[in-house]
């Protein structure tokens, strides 16, 4: 969908924007090369001046692009939002009409800001964000009149703050509240967490659930592993335990996967005796889905995106 594009907002680059530049462009093979880390070091420099007007963290020393190996092999111009992801900065020339996406830069991807240089290399015009879900990465190039205002960006991070990314867990991102399962299960046996193919990464993390029922407070583990079994699609295994002061989940509780459409894919409810119970399902990158646990007519949700 086009959207109207609001006026472009102009960064001044400083001299510390050009050192950087310079020294990153110094260090490449070939001067086509180094003219391409240049431009996408001063483009990611340019956005992380304008985030720091927001109340939003940036890390350029965990972005690839201020990684030596990796921007002497790969296009990069990526910068690290902590808690959210990656956005790419993407360099354009004046007068550009299309921009092309390095393939290198279509995966693990928020979203995208367009950053247009004017000749001398004075100045920049960031031209507006575009969502990685609004993107046909089928095709190399889309048009700068696909571009949504920069605000766009704070609604994908606000819509984020709502969601546990777990793209995030297998880059090492974790929101504080989900702990490594051998310290939230403190000694508890996690049923079927372990995984021996070495090849295939699975990350496990749990969160400590609670209630307030008749007075009393009932409390549980969500415990969540995720398995890349490929580049795009996501295994999840989700199980429910009691907490350490008890030996099985409290009777009624249940809990359902809902898809983005808010349908129910899978559901499951603790019976007598139960003292665990467990969801298995697998993602597609981009899709979003919620966990609704419900006891005695109380839902907590948790939302999530892959």
């Amino acid at each position: 969908m086009t959207l109207t594009q609001s006026s472009p907002l102009t960064i001044l680059l400083d001299r510390h924007a050009h050192n950087y530049a310079q020294q990153f462009a110094s260090q490449q093979a070939t001067p086509q090369k180094g003219k391409q880390v240049y431009l996408n070091t001063l483009a990611v420099y340019a956005v992380n001046t304008y985030l720091k007007c927001f109340p939003i963290a940036t890390n350029l020393a965990q972005s690839d692009c201020w990684h030596p190996g990796i921007r002497a092999i790969f296009n990069v111009a990526d910068l690290v939002l902590p808690n959210f992801g990656k956005i790419e900065c993407l360099a354009v020339l004046p007068e550009a009409e299309t921009i092309t996406i390095p393939a290198e830069v279509r995966e693990d991807r928020l979203g995208y800001i367009v950053v247009q240089f004017e000749e001398k290399l004075q100045q920049v015009d960031l031209l507006g964000f575009i969502s990685s879900k609004d993107i046909n990465f089928a095709t190399e190039t889309f048009n700068i009149n696909q571009l949504q205002p920069l605000e766009r960006l704070f609604d994908t991070l606000d819509t984020l703050q709502q969601q546990v990314n777990l793209r995030q867990w297998l880059t090492g991102f974790f929101p504080p509240d989900w702990q490594p399962v051998n310290i939230i299960m403190a000694g508890r046996i996690a049923r079927s967490l372990s995984n021996t193919d070495t090849a295939v990464t699975t990350i496990s993390r749990g969160k400590a659930i609670a209630w307030q029922v008749n007075n009393t407070e009932e409390n549980i583990v969500l415990v969540l592993k995720i398995t890349e079994s490929s580049s795009n699609t996501i295994d999840l295994c989700l199980q429910l335990y009691p907490d350490r002061e008890s030996n099985n989940l409290p009777i009624g509780l249940s809990v359902k996967i809902l898809d983005e459409a808010g349908e129910t894919c899978l559901s499951a409810t603790a019976k007598d005796s139960d003292d665990w119970i467990q969801l298995e399902f697998a993602c597609q990158q981009g899709e979003v889905f919620k966990v609704e646990m419900n006891l005695a007519g109380v839902t907590i949700v948790e939302k999530f995106a892959v």
